[in-house]
């Protein structure tokens, strides 16, 4: 699968994330303090809340539904270890940031 074009660099000049959608997957674009980014699911494994509606607290983030907490950064879910976020490739051109997103691949999860 080609890379999919999700943002600019300069949307996270003063943001610590974006989040976007592709294909129907809710994907989080992250800056890290050193200014390098990730890509990562933005929705909980339980029942798919958008994670990124809640506070984000150091690096942990609190499902607003049922209180399923996720780091941001590994992607583990603290409650289940099954219920991981799932990182995908990220690349960067001409200030463009695009995002690997496979499609048809099952996750391997429970």
């Amino acid at each position: 699968m080609p890379y999919i074009k999700v943002a600019k660099v300069s949307d996270l000049k003063d943001r610590r994330y974006k989040s976007c959608v592709i294909f129907s997957k809710k994907i989080g674009v992250f800056k890290n303090e050193d200014g390098s980014l990730y890509a990562m699911e933005s929705h909980c494994k339980h029942q798919n809340a958008n994670l990124l509606t809640a506070p984000i607290k150091g690096d942990l983030v609190t499902c607003p539904r049922h209180g399923w907490v996720y780091n941001i950064k590994t992607g583990q879910c603290m409650e289940n270890s099954w219920a991981y976020l799932r990182k995908f490739d990220l690349k960067i051109e001409n200030e463009n940031i695009y995002v690997n997103l496979p499609i048809g691949e099952e996750e391997e999860q429970g």
